[in-house]
């Protein structure tokens, strides 16, 4: 599965490499005609970039919490959780081997 997620991110970071490229040369073109500034042309470019970045912190976010619904409906504990326990086990362990180490024999 982590194969086929990682040619999903390649390809969607390829696609999102052509259609930069793309938006460039049609700016350039739109500068050489005449239709748009130098600055003009930067501006919507840099106007297009930022939509893209906040689509792009949209869409985490939103993969996030698709991820983490999953894993509670498939009853799976996170990290937190497993720490939480390994530290209450922890504790568990030394109360028992105290208790062995130092306490009375029977």
């Amino acid at each position: 599965m982590s194969d086929l997620l990682r040619k999903g991110f390649l390809l969607g970071l390829g696609a999102a490499v052509a259609s930069k490229e793309k938006v460039e040369r049609y700016f350039e073109e739109l500068v050489s005609k005449g239709k748009l500034t130098p600055q003009e042309a930067q501006d919507l470019f840099d106007s297009l970039v930022r939509k893209g970045e906040e689509t792009g912190e949209r869409w985490s976010m939103r993969s996030k919490e698709r991820a983490r619904g999953l894993f509670e409906d498939l009853d799976l504990v996170s990290k937190d959780e497993v720490a939480q326990l390994r530290a209450r086990v922890e504790e568990l362990e030394k109360k028992v081997n105290g208790d062995k180490d130092g306490g009375p024999t029977a």
